[in-house]
């Protein structure tokens, strides 16, 4: 969304007549770029649940089938939860559709308040979706090595190497999702904000 061009409509003045606003357009437009925007975490949210429903009995699969330890089934109910809160989120924050006499500013305002929740939910990935797998992760490597023990210093080093290899996969997954806001997120909540404040200063009846 380009908000010099929304600036720019909203405030363009001849030297004695302000032009008339295509509000309509301007909200049309806007509802389009939030349906997309809306598009995407929703396919986002679906390939996330359900990766992590189709892992449950896989993992409990692998679990029995390899005689794995106990710890090894700490992470189905990892998957489960974070399955269970990004749907309990997409219920909770369903994009909302258009309204009858729904104004401009009222459209901005709601998409705003989306895009500040996604940056909200990626800012804190760390805590609701990498930290409750790798606890999980870390009890079972834990156990392995604790089971094999009398290797000593070489069980020691194969265990931090695979600590390791979780830190640096889960360090990527954090940044990445970090990046995303800093790209993609923070320019379109700017862009939001300034065109909210310009509908606060001019403070036309549209509708």
């Amino acid at each position: 969304m380009n908000s010099d061009r929304f600036k720019e409509a909203w405030k363009t003045q001849s030297s004695n007549t302000r032009l008339t606003i295509d509000a309509e357009l301007l909200l049309k437009e806007l509802r389009g770029k939030q349906q997309r925007f809306t598009a995407s975490i929703v396919r986002r949210d679906v390939a996330e649940v359900g990766t992590g429903l189709v892992m449950v009995p896989v993992w409990i699969y692998m679990g029995v089938k390899l005689a794995l330890p106990w710890t090894w089934y700490l992470t189905v109910p990892v998957l489960m939860w974070i399955s269970g809160f990004m749907l309990v989120d997409r219920m909770r924050h369903k994009w909302q559709l258009p309204e009858p006499g729904e104004t401009l500013r009222q459209r901005v305002e709601s998409s705003l308040a989306q895009v500040e929740h996604q940056i909200w939910l990626l800012r804190n990935v760390f805590w609701w979706y990498l930290l409750p797998p790798g606890l999980s992760i870390l009890a079972f490597f834990g156990q392995i090595a604790w089971e094999a023990r009398a290797g000593g210093w070489w069980t020691v080093l194969g265990t931090a190497g695979l600590i390791s290899v979780v830190f640096i996969v889960f360090a990527g997954v954090y940044r990445l999702n970090q990046a995303a806001v800093r790209a993609h997120l923070e320019p379109r909540r700017q862009e939001l904000e300034a065109l909210l404040k310009s509908l606060q200063d001019e403070s036309p009846a549209v509708s």
